[in-house]
């Protein structure tokens, strides 16, 4: 161990500081001379405090009015926009891309351009707008190659059947509808832009395409994800989609080419390049992705590579007259189906493309609408016929399939409703008409107008459908749970995996009776709502998989259930009351934790409330989306829960031998059969704290059990848990920091 010196290095650093000062003092005062006279300041006024200003003043301006200054505003704008929309709208119920959506069409020329032109060209110049384009069309690229991850052709083909016959009808039917209208326009709107051919073909797929990003979201807060329909919805609006992008390919193609021969040419290399990724691309990612399945392995080359082909597949596709974005749409779909693999990828890929690049398409799509060319009567009866042809022709043509293909007219009616969800892959659509002179601007307006509508009307569809058929659906249910449950009926709600297989086998010991296990729900939430259908998947895979270990071990039976929601508390609250659960079992959260960094930062907390006091911590926890995980959920699942609450506060629980019950008055004897359970299924000794003020007669102690002395604060040598009544934690151990820290493993029980 070197040895202490003293005042040494410090002496030896001032000196070096003092040194460092004068050269450079030195070096400007005698090099001032150097300079030309031509760039000394010409007045006085420069070298002082207010003339010192006014230059600071002009710097500043100048970087203001730079290229990269004005493009960090606007990004800043957009965002912050972006942001509070897609806040507000998932308040509604609504998807956040809407919200996002809503947001670029509002900071552009249909509102802000009107409310406040002055302001509106100095944020959003004309010479800006292309920058702003530039960064949004690589951000799509990102992002199409992230959405083509999501759609996994394994999931396709478990399904192969009915998902190609109901999306291909579902794509087929308002393409074919959209046609008369489209030769009903093309004369008075797009004659003098462009060839009717592409016009027609280019309306149709705008008509007929389903955003699998949005869906997959819908599904999610739907809770159907792991359910037949959710996952025939999935495959399908994959199966659409791929099919949608190829007619895309080749609609673009067509309107690209000189002449049919150069069409045939498009499309021959086309189907060479689909060769290319299908057979010799997918199978070496297939065999990467059975190696690296995991971030430790995955190196700085790898990702690379994979950036290097992306890039080289948009270009090629670009090259081909068949759009950038299209290549990166297949390039994500033959990447490895390994959902380790897809979520280190997408991890990588997609925060930056959804956060920072989408909402600066959304403001890009938004600068190019305006509104305000929907001024007549016939251009409003003309959003009304487009928006009835696209739902009538997807809603009613999924239903068709759906039935067709077996489907109850329950699934098919929902089929129909999650299908007409158009979104973001819609505007990608009519940006590339918009970006190629097809689509003219008032139709451009028309169909963004049309998208948002059609994709906010799906959950109220959703919802209206619910209303309709699920009152008989819940009686029916109700009855055959009652049939069906003898036993207690528990709620199990963990976060972390290893948390998940503490709290099972507790409830495993509590209330196991011999061969007779409880009914037990294992509930985990995820409490973002824009993770993708990859991580939803890898996060269940990861999160289920320990408890559902623990359980086979157990012989416990175990129904898993996860779920996407923004706030925790109220999910489970909806879930209790709605289920009617006897028993809700969780952790002791944060605050109480026996691991480091919760212990950490609760100290760490409690020091920031000391300095900057309760209010500040709670905005800043707020503002970084932790308050929730920090808050004692304690007091209010017990004071909120219609059921009982039974919190364990684990310091390694496992299988106690010397269990403690507190009696403090009679009502905590309720506690007593729960701790004979426990000590029955452990064959654990079990020793009681009674209150002296306890009738005597109340108590009567069974074979093996012992009675302690009055000591409510004592804690009994080699006891490892703690059995206590929520009351009783609150008067005697909550308050107490030294008990708290010399607490085993404690379960805190209130019963209902």
């Amino acid at each position: 161990m070197p040895k202490q010196r003293g005042f040494l290095p410090f002496v030896f650093y001032i000196f070096i500081l003092l040194i460092s000062v004068a050269a450079l003092w030195g070096t400007l005062y005698f090099g001032e001379s150097l300079t030309p006279s031509s760039l000394r300041p010409t007045t006085e006024g420069a070298m002082t405090l207010r003339g010192a200003f006014a230059d600071f003043q002009t710097s500043v301006s100048h970087h203001a009015d730079s290229t990269i200054g004005v493009l960090l505003l606007q990004i800043l704008i957009i965002l912050i926009a972006a942001r509070a929309m897609g806040w507000l709208f998932r308040k509604i119920h609504q998807p956040a891309v809407i919200g996002e959506i809503v947001a670029g069409i509002l900071l552009g020329p249909s509102l802000f351009g009107r409310v406040a032109p002055e302001t509106f060209d100095a944020l959003f110049p004309a010479s800006s707008l292309s920058n702003i384009q530039l960064l949004s069309n690589f951000g799509l690229i990102l992002f199409m190659f992230a959405v083509g991850m999501e759609l996994r052709l394994g999931d396709i083909r478990k399904q192969l059947r009915s998902s190609i016959i109901i999306s291909h009808t579902g794509i087929f039917i308002p393409f074919v509808l959209s046609l008369p209208l489209s030769y009903t326009i093309y004369s008075d709107y797009a004659a003098g832009l462009t060839d009717f051919t592409p016009f027609a073909l280019f309306i149709g797929i705008a008509m007929s395409i389903t955003a699998f990003p949005v869906l997959a979201r819908i599904i999610q807060e739907n809770n159907l994800q792991r359910t037949h329909l959710g996952k025939l919805s999935l495959s399908t609006a994959a199966a659409g989609d791929i099919t949608a992008w190829l007619m895309l390919a080749a609609i673009i193609a067509i309107a690209q080419s000189g002449s049919l021969m150069s069409t045939g040419y498009n499309l021959l290399f086309l189907i060479v390049y689909l060769l290319v990724i299908f057979g010799i691309i997918r199978p070496l990612f297939r065999a990467a992705g059975k190696v690296y399945n995991n971030i430790e392995v995955i190196s700085h080359g790898m990702v690379g590579t994979i950036f290097i082909l992306l890039l080289l597949s948009s270009y090629i596709t670009e090259l081909l007259s068949m759009h950038a974005l299209f290549g990166a749409f297949m390039l994500g779909l033959v990447m490895p189906e390994d959902l380790s693999f897809r979520k280190i990828v997408t991890d990588k890929i997609e925060d930056v493309s959804l956060m920072l690049f989408l909402p600066l398409f959304f403001v890009s799509s938004g600068l190019q609408t305006e509104l305000g060319l929907i001024d007549s009567p016939e251009r409003w009866a003309l959003l009304g016929v487009f928006t009835l042809i696209a739902v009538v022709g997807k809603v009613g043509g999924t239903y068709i399939s759906a039935r067709a293909s077996g489907e109850s007219p329950r699934s098919s009616i929902f089929l129909g409703a999650f299908m007409n969800t158009r979104g973001l892959m819609e505007l990608v659509v009519l940006g590339i008409g918009y970006e190629m002179k097809i689509l003219p601007p008032a139709i451009y307006a028309v169909l963004v107008l049309m998208t948002v509508i059609t994709t906010v009307m799906t959950m109220p569809m959703v919802h209206m459908i619910n209303w309709v058929i699920r009152l008989g659906e819940r009686r029916r249910d109700r009855i055959e749970t009652i049939d069906k449950q003898a036993g207690a009926k528990v709620l199990l709600s963990f976060g972390r995996p290893s948390s998940g297989v503490t709290l099972l086998r507790l409830t495993d010991q509590l209330l196991r009776r011999g061969e007779a296990h409880p009914n037990v729900t294992a509930l985990h939430i995820t409490t973002d709502k824009n993770i993708n259908s990859i991580e939803v998947d890898k996060f269940f895979e990861d999160s289920f998989r320990p408890i559902m270990q623990e359980a086979q071990q157990l012989s416990q039976p175990l129904e898993t259930e996860h779920l996407v929601a923004d706030e925790v508390e109220g999910t489970i609250l909806s879930k209790l009351t709605a289920e009617k659960y006897n028993l809700l079992i969780v952790g002791a959260g944060v605050r109480l934790s026996s691991d480091e960094d919760d212990r950490e930062a609760t100290t760490m907390r409690q020091q920031m409330k000391r300095r900057v006091g309760s209010f500040s911590v709670r905005t800043t926890e707020s503002l970084l989306t932790i308050h929730s995980m920090l808050r004692d959920k304690m007091a209010y699942f017990v004071h909120r829960a219609p059921c009982s609450v039974g919190v364990l506060l684990s310091r390694s629980f496992h299988s106690p031998k010397n269990i403690l019950l507190y009696v403090a008055n009679p009502g905590d004897l309720r506690l007593l059969p729960y701790a004979r359970t426990m000590a029955e299924n452990n064959k654990a000794t079990l020793r009681i704290i009674a209150s002296r003020d306890l009738p005597p007669q109340s108590l009567s102690l069974h074979p093996g059990e012992e009675l302690l002395p009055d000591k409510l604060l004592s804690l009994p040598e080699g006891c490892d848990l703690v059995v206590v009544s929520y009351t009783h934690w609150q008067e005697a151990f909550d308050t107490s920091e030294d008990l708290l820290s010399r607490l085993p493993s404690t379960l805190i029980l209130n019963l209902k």
